[in-house]
């Protein structure tokens, strides 16, 4: 009998290891779904409630603050607006430095279809906040709630902290610019977001 329980009980200590090691492989390899916050945002917010479209709108940088909940990467930028443009600049920035982290050209855009653009995946963290922009479109979404009250930030979309609308309007504008003007509670400028994917647990 001791000699039984000193044959099973070692093979037993090996299956119980083999499947630990398994299940942190299988922890290891997982893939996170990738996911856009922009739709969220909006029927969280009440942005999705009243639209105005402007074709030939000021120029200027319109998007929004946000800060990620998790450990990931931006894959892809997106906009949508009302009017045919071509090479539009999208822009990520360190909210707190103001610097550019990477502006992205959108070769071609249809009017009220989202376009998306692939980039070289950009590692972005919790301990940050980001602000993504579209340069200069003249051509956006003027969002608001139907009964026009603020927003109350943050808005929670996914794995993404929605902090606040910013925009910079400006005839004088030729290139990607801060957006500056953060504090609108109100209002949201532009279609312009992001496609995220989260790294790690």
């Amino acid at each position: 009998m001791k000699n039984l329980i000193k044959i099973v009980l070692p093979i037993i200590a090996l299956t119980l290891a083999s499947i630990a090691c398994s299940k942190d492989d299988t922890d290891n390899d997982r893939e996170f779904p990738q996911e856009n916050p922009l739709t969220s945002f909006l029927q969280k917010s009440g942005f999705d409630e009243l639209i105005n479209n402007y074709e030939l709108g000021a120029s200027g940088e319109i998007g929004y603050k946000f800060k990620p909940k998790v450990k990931g990467t931006i894959n892809a930028v997106t906009l949508k607006i009302p009017r045919d443009r071509t090479n539009i600049p999208v822009t990520i920035w360190d909210a707190e430095t103001r610097a550019i982290i990477k502006t992205v050209t959108i070769p071609i855009v249809k009017a009220n279809i989202e376009a998306t653009q692939n980039i070289q995946p950009i590692e972005i963290l919790p301990t940050k906040t980001y602000i993504i922009s579209a340069n200069n479109t003249r051509s956006y979404y003027e969002r608001m709630k139907a009964d026009q009250s603020d927003i109350r930030y943050p808005i929670e979309a996914g794995n993404i902290s929605v902090l606040g609308a910013n925009y910079m309007f400006s005839r004088d504008i030729l290139g990607p610019t801060f957006p500056e003007n953060g504090e609108e509670l109100r209002y949201l400028y532009g279609d312009v977001s992001f496609v995220f994917q989260q790294t790690n647990y």
